[in-house]
């Protein structure tokens, strides 16, 4: 088990220091099974720098981070294209932007950097993104590390469907939208993190 949770922590250790990721995910759903996803968020330079420099099926970051990430993800996943993208730049942090289209969700995954999972059951649509596993348990001093370096990211989330939400495991539900945000050191708590939404 130690040696699992060491395969899970390093990667993290190595990309996330000093606050270096926050996401915003805005995705519309439409009734063909087509949609949009845009993808909005910081890394740090630092990140960003060893994200470069890592070989080709190697990255550390779940994440494109530059232009040719994700014309080189779109080229393997020809149901996903790149609409639009910028990078802007500070001292400290690189900020992305980009647009996507999509043809099932299922081609999201790469993008996402987590699995996505859609059925379909009659006339229920159901949508599952696992960020960490309930199979996958930390202990308290690898949470307390993640704590401290992820004090200050957060992950926000907001998915428009064709037709009303029933129901969502997290975040608040307003018609055909569901919006989620959470400190990303959230995500890591004892029964796991999966996100199920139904409409």
């Amino acid at each position: 088990m130690k040696e699992k949770l060491y395969l899970i922590i390093l990667p993290l250790l190595i990309i996330l220091l000093s606050s270096c990721l926050s996401v915003t995910t805005v995705l519309e759903h439409k009734a063909s099974g087509s949609g949009t996803l845009t993808l909005d968020y910081r890394i740090s330079k630092k990140a960003a720098g060893i994200q470069k420099d890592a070989h080709s099926g190697k990255n550390l970051i779940p994440l494109p981070v530059n232009e040719a990430d994700f014309n080189e993800t779109a080229s393997l996943n020809p149901g996903v294209s790149l609409r639009n993208f910028s990078e802007t730049e500070d001292s400290h942090y690189v900020y992305i932007q980009a647009d996507l289209e999509y043809e099932t969700l299922d081609d999201l995954e790469p993008f996402l950097g987590i699995p996505v999972d859609y059925s379909r059951s009659g006339d229920v649509n159901r949508l599952v993104l696992t960020f960490l596993d309930p199979d996958t348990q930390l202990d308290a001093e690898s949470k307390a590390i993640l704590g401290s370096l992820f004090a200050e990211d957060r992950l926000v989330f907001e998915m428009s469907f064709p037709s009303a939400v029933r129901s969502s495991t997290y975040g608040s539900i307003d018609g055909r939208t569901v919006a989620f945000e959470s400190a990303l050191v959230d995500l890591y708590g004892d029964s796991g993190f999966v996100w199920a939404v139904e409409w």
